[in-house]
């Protein structure tokens, strides 16, 4: 019986991935500016000492009536990712937000741009009117 106890308990480490590397996924932080719109920025660990980390893609999801978010603005820059993520600065995003609509915003990052497996995934859920200054 404890050899299956064991077995489970190994299994659930292997399953769940290596501890050593850091967790993909990460919150955005979201605030209001002054013209009314969303600024999106990412924390200090989202890139390396020499300010390496670049944007590869921003998606914007809104929630439709049907209750299914659905992808309606990205902008991709897979093949040579060139802006360059500075922590604390608002990330551009070409899109006017409404107020009343759930939206998410998930911003993919890279540290180098040539090594995918240090690819993170920038997340935050919000409408317009809840985000404070």
């Amino acid at each position: 019986m404890e050899i299956k106890k064991v077995t489970l308990a190994l299994s659930c480490i292997i399953l769940t991935g290596c501890f050593l590397h850091p967790m993909p996924f990460r919150s955005t932080v979201a605030s209001l500016k002054p013209d009314g719109q969303p600024c999106f920025k990412v924390k200090k660990e989202s890139v390396t000492a020499n300010n390496q980390s670049r944007i590869m893609s921003i998606v914007i999801n809104k929630r439709f009536e049907d209750g299914y978010m659905r992808e309606i603005w990205s902008q991709r820059e897979h093949s040579f990712p060139i802006k360059v993520v500075v922590p604390g600065e608002c990330i551009p995003v070409d899109y006017h937000f409404v107020p009343n609509v759930e939206y998410s915003v998930t911003i993919y990052t890279i540290i180098p741009p040539d090594k995918i497996e240090t690819k993170r995934s920038w997340d935050a859920n919000f409408q317009l009117q809840d985000l404070k200054p």
